[in-house]
């Protein structure tokens, strides 16, 4: 009996699937019963998914991979996805308030990277927060919803007293 074995072309669109699964299923097993599925669909777990994931990886080419990753990233990142990160908000706004320096890592559209910056933050909101960048010296604007996380430092700061939000 000949053994079955998918094609490249399947196994990337089988890959597409449980990374859009992924992408959509539940952070909570609570909210994953609940909202998700209802009550008469069995979940499929992250961890489920993970291992698929995993496996079909190691069988395509790793550019093919590497595509399709980065695609849902910029999907995720996309301007019209606001999406922010409640946990990394509150860690901006205590940067700001205390006068710390945050690390941050930020989503680059063109490469579909991460990258750390470190940030004097002078200003946030949901949409937009905008500090010096110790990256570039200068001071810059980031989309809050591609910051995917913050950590304060020990670096402290001062906002100088000529900065105005509506500059930027």
């Amino acid at each position: 009996m000949k053994k079955e074995v998918f094609l490249v072309d399947e196994l990337k669109a089988i890959y597409r699937l449980a990374k859009e699964h992924e992408e959509n299923a539940p952070e909570s097993e609570e909210e994953m019963y609940n909202d998700y599925y209802g009550e008469f669909e069995e979940p499929i777990s992250r961890k489920t998914i993970a291992s698929i994931l995993k496996k079909i990886d190691k069988r395509l080419p790793t550019e093919e991979t590497q595509k399709i990753n980065k695609n849902f990233l910029r999907r995720r990142y996309h301007t019209f996805n606001n999406y922010v990160s409640e946990k990394t908000y509150t860690t901006l706004k205590k940067a700001l308030k205390h006068l710390k320096t945050a690390e941050i890592k930020y989503f680059n559209m063109d490469s579909a990277e991460f990258g750390t910056r470190s940030l004097n933050v002078y200003y946030t909101s949901s949409k937009y927060t905008i500090g010096y960048c110790h990256l570039r010296k200068a001071i810059r604007k980031f989309r809050t919803s591609r910051i995917a996380s913050a950590k304060i430092t020990a670096s402290s700061y001062k906002i100088p007293k000529n900065f105005n939000k509506n500059d930027y």
